[in-house]
């Protein structure tokens, strides 16, 4: 019968604990919901005021950059009809092609211009080369104004560039046929001739232009025409510093506000920067340590150093990136190009001809620092809660848990073997009730524990009888084994002694008389020697029994001698090949032990010749100093675990109870087609020997 049934075991919590434990949990819970509360709230408010921050300057760089373009869109449409830009593409244009009817290769036109300072043509290219400076000083002015980079006239017809005011690589070649007919500065002038439209303004995107030191160069053109004809076109290339200057404050750690992480910058369909880093401008070393921890190309890195740009060379295949590519304006918290979680405020830009995006982003860690301040507070304020809690609790606990504290002590007593306690009874309470309920049952268990305890004696009284009788049983089985050895041992002997002997006699007798009748009938002879021979195969026979039953070498020279001639033996019987290993040669062990290793070592060849088909043995014999090892290896067909544990196998049993009758084990093993493996082990001496 369960008489535990409604009792809730809990030893490891006392009801002081539960009590303390209680007003903790208590003071957790409620620090716990209204500080997380507080935290999500506070997080959710800063978010949302920080991506509104982003999308305000995102949207302030934006109208910015919009407002840039737009300008200067005005401003090459306005030169492009101002009447001293077509004067100057007429002159300088027919002047060039005068030049280039004297050159034989027009793709170099700079080249061959080059070579003819001391020719015929000289002239000309005097005459050519002082329009161009005539025009420097308006257009040079025009352009440090406006800060344009390089400001160039190009012939509509033959693609010739036949002004630049600086005067790079560019300065006189072939924009269709010449060096750069594959640059962006190429690309714009083949833009403008399809569009054919005075009025029209082309841009190209930005790209390194080997003219400048394949620095990014962005272009903007515009076609000048005459009397209805298009002849030229007026391009502006456009400076990456004027970009930088809408997009970053390079002087400053808080970029327009932004912190000392937040940046806005532009990315184009390639996902590669159209402006440089904010990181790269103010550290540039921490910049590169950076693009060298998220495994940045070093032939990057060493671009961006050389070139001192990040234009064109920092790529940003962020998520933020790919939507706002996509058409997408919103605002995410993403992973940013350097590998840094960002608040990310991003849209596309509308700039005729180029398709490009702007992101304005500030890092999770700086935009969420108060909140991680609140965070602090909220902690610190719980941890003060939790401690009030608990002094709290301690003195609640103490208040309800006194009376039951005697109760208890003597309930601690009473299972430590002390049963004749018993608890006063004060009072009718709860507590008394308790009280004499213990009382009752601490008799019920007293009048238990005594007939349990005589229970207890008389079981333990079996289990040494029992152990005794055991103990008899493995004594009695190691004594028959001792005398069916030595039944056989005096077998052997009587069998050598007297059979031995009388046919050793016989063929003696049966010599003489041979030579008695040497003299006699060849029949006779005959008879007397086929009488020799079969007496001879009888010896031979007893020997081979006597030795089957017991070896001689066992008791004469010992367990060495005996394993080295039944491997001998069994190798010629059987023509398996065998290997022995003893160590040392001469192994000493008391006669009983020997036998048992022997029998079990003739059971274990005579199972592989029976069973394992067979064709090479290892035998290694081992004194390891306090017990004899034999380990038999073969390379048979592999013993299964079924067998081994076949309770039939009667051979097996037998060298197990050898084994274990001298306080040994025996273990073996086997694996399909690779063979069995048969450990033994056994004491020089057992515990009680020694």
């Amino acid at each position: 019968m369960d008489t535990n049934v409604g009792v809730s075991m809990s030893p490891a919590i006392t009801l002081k604990t539960r009590l303390q434990l209680s007003f903790l949990f208590i003071g957790v819970i409620s620090i716990f919901v209204t500080g997380w509360q507080a935290y999500v709230s506070a997080r959710s408010s800063l978010e949302e005021a920080t991506f509104q921050r982003l999308t305000a300057q995102r949207e302030s760089k934006r109208k910015l950059l919009e407002y840039y373009f737009s300008r200067v869109r005005a401003d090459v449409l306005s030169r492009s009809i101002d009447r001293s830009i077509v004067t100057a593409a007429q002159r300088l244009i027919s002047s060039f092609r005068e030049i280039t009817r004297h050159v034989n290769d027009r793709n170099n036109v700079a080249t061959e211009i080059a070579n003819v300072f001391n020719s015929d043509t000289s002239e000309l290219l005097r005459t050519w080369m002082d329009q161009v400076r005539e025009y420097d000083a308006e257009l040079g002015q025009h352009c440090e104004i406006l800060g344009y980079y390089d400001i160039f006239i190009v012939d509509a017809l033959h693609g010739d560039v036949v002004y630049s005011l600086r005067r790079e690589a560019d300065f006189g070649t072939n924009l269709f046929e010449g060096p750069f007919a594959d640059s962006n500065l190429s690309e714009l002038l083949r833009g403008l001739n399809e569009s054919g439209d005075s009025a029209s303004v082309r841009f190209v995107d930005v790209a390194p232009y080997p003219p400048s030191m394949h620095a990014p160069a962005c272009f903007v053109g515009s076609p000048i025409f005459e009397n209805g004809h298009y002849i030229a076109a007026l391009v502006f290339q456009l400076s990456i510093d004027d970009i930088n200057s809408v997009m970053t404050e390079k002087h400053g750690r808080n970029h327009d506000g932004m912190g000392a992480s937040g940046e806005t910058y532009i990315v184009g369909t390639d996902f590669l920067m159209r402006n440089d880093s904010r990181f790269f401008l103010d550290e540039p070393e921490r910049y590169y340590s950076m693009l060298r921890s998220i495994g940045t190309d070093t032939a990057v890195i060493n671009a961006i150093r050389n070139q001192e740009t990040s234009v064109m060379l920092q790529e940003v295949r962020t998520e933020g990136a790919l939507a706002a590519i996509a058409g997408v304006t919103d605002t995410r918290i993403v992973t940013d190009y350097r590998g840094i979680r960002v608040l990310s405020s991003f849209t596309p830009l509308s700039i005729p001809d180029l398709r490009w995006i702007m992101l304005s982003e500030i890092d999770e860690t700086e935009a969420f620092r108060p909140v991680y301040e609140l965070r602090k507070r909220l902690i610190l304020i719980g941890l003060v809660i939790l401690l009030l809690s608990a002094i709290l609790g301690v003195l609640m606990a103490q208040t309800v848990t006194r009376p039951i504290l005697s109760l208890v002590r003597l309930a601690e007593r009473f299972g430590k073997g002390e049963l004749s306690q018993r608890a006063r009874v004060d009072s009718n309470d709860e507590i008394g009730l308790l009280a004499s309920t213990f009382n009752t049952m601490a008799g019920k268990i007293q009048s238990h524990t005594s007939q349990l305890r005589d229970e207890i004696n008389v079981r333990i009284h079996a289990e040494v009888e029992l152990t005794r009788s055991q103990e008899e049983l493995r004594n009695l089985s190691v004594h028959l084994q001792r005398v069916r050895e030595e039944e056989r041992k005096g077998f052997a002997r009587e069998i050598h002694d007297e059979l031995g002997q009388r046919l050793t006699t016989m063929k003696l007798q049966l010599s003489l008389l041979l030579e008695d009748f040497l003299t006699g009938e060849a029949v006779a002879e005959e008879r007397i020697v086929s009488v020799i021979q079969d007496i001879d195969a009888t010896i031979q026979s007893v020997k081979r029994l006597i030795s089957e039953l017991r070896p001689g070498l066992l008791d004469d020279l010992g367990l060495t001698a005996a394993i080295e001639w039944q491997t001998e033996e069994f190798q010629r019987r059987t023509g398996i090949r065998c290997d022995l290993s003893i160590s040392p040669q001469e192994i000493v062990l008391d006669q009983e032990r020997s036998t048992a290793v022997f029998r079990i070592f003739q059971e274990t060849l005579t199972n592989i010749a029976r069973h394992s088909g067979a064709s090479h043995v290892n035998i290694y014999l081992t004194d390891n100093s306090d017990e004899i090892e034999l380990v038999i290896s073969d390379d048979g067909c592999g013993i299964s675990a079924e067998q081994i544990d076949d309770s039939s196998s009667f051979g097996l049993i037998g060298m197990r109870e050898r084994a274990h009758a001298w306080g040994g084990s025996l273990v073996i093993s086997g694996r399909e087609h690779e063979g069995t493996v048969v450990s033994v082990s056994i004491p020089k001496q057992q515990k009680e020997e020694q």
